[in-house]
């Protein structure tokens, strides 16, 4: 049956703390308490959250006898029938249609409409062709989280330091391996039917590639730190006081997906586990306290 819930868990709004990252150059440039930048990053936001849903529609209509094979997806409303194909196009071709209507409504530069177009395009790739193919799975997700930091960057009219480009990608790469290496050990016999790609991964390989942007998100990090903060008038020794809490979240998440043998759904672990939501807050705050302070 039908339900209200179900349209709404089709839209996936768990996923949109993703989507947070647009939010990044408003913050690091300085700009957060600028009432305009916020307005149209905040508007940002909204947009990349009606396009992930409508990726994430399009994603589950592809995957629908794949997702009934998988032992959470298989309660998604297209895999357990809740919601017909059809009906599921049509909400994503509404979200679609909706989206350049926001975006033409506000204004938005050209650039960051460009994002936005780029992100569907990436998405839809991703789901039809991109997912399928070893490594550049990986690499499809993190661009995702780069053109949401473009967009970003595009609607306040800023320029985005390559140090943060970077560790954005990195750590995109982290977590979708970390997702990766959750699926393979969850499906042992039935990985590639699920995901024909998973047949290409082993968890040894996937822990040597999550050893390699591990290491690179806290390089890229620090080097952020050191490289980038005298264009905000802040010293690199004020800001290099943040990366223990970035040290600590790695740790941590490391923790989970080894030990505690999560890491199918980041956000999902960002909201359920205190220490890493509480280390994430912290780190937040005290860069908003020394950027602005």
């Amino acid at each position: 049956m039908t339900t209200a819930k179900s349209y709404l868990k089709l839209l996936r709004p768990s996923q949109w703390i993703k989507n947070g990252f647009v939010f990044m150059p408003l913050i690091f440039s300085g700009h957060l308490f600028m009432a305009p930048d916020f307005l149209k990053t905040l508007e940002m936001f909204v947009a990349f959250c009606v396009a992930a849903s409508a990726t994430y529609i399009i994603n589950d209509y592809m995957d629908i006898e794949h997702d009934r094979m998988h032992p959470r997806k298989k309660n998604r409303p297209l895999a357990r029938g809740d919601i017909s194909p059809g009906s599921a196009l049509v909400i994503a071709a509404v979200l679609v249609g909706g989206l350049f209507v926001i975006a033409a409504y506000c204004q938005m530069p050209t650039m960051a409409m460009l994002s936005l177009a780029g992100y569907l395009i990436l998405q839809v790739a991703y789901s039809k062709y991109l997912k399928h193919i070893v490594i550049v799975d990986v690499f499809a997700l993190s661009a995702g989280f780069l053109l949401r930091v473009a967009g970003g960057a595009a609607v306040i009219n800023v320029s985005i330091s390559s140090w943060i480009l970077l560790c954005t990608f990195s750590v995109a790469a982290f977590l979708a391996l970390g997702k990766r290496r959750h699926e393979v050990l969850i499906l042992p016999d039935d990985a590639a039917n699920h995901r024909p790609v998973l047949e290409n991964y082993s968890p040894v390989f996937l822990e040597q590639l999550l050893q390699v942007v591990t290491t690179s998100t806290f390089i890229f990090y620090c080097l952020y730190c050191v490289r980038s903060t005298p264009d905000m008038g802040t010293s690199p020794e004020r800001l290099m006081l943040t990366i223990p809490f970035v040290t600590y979240g790695i740790f941590r998440y490391m923790y989970l997906i080894y030990h505690k043998e999560d890491g199918g759904s980041p956000t999902t672990l960002l909201l359920t586990d205190p220490p890493l939501l509480a280390c994430t807050v912290l780190w937040l705050m005290a860069f908003v306290v020394i950027i602005y302070l």
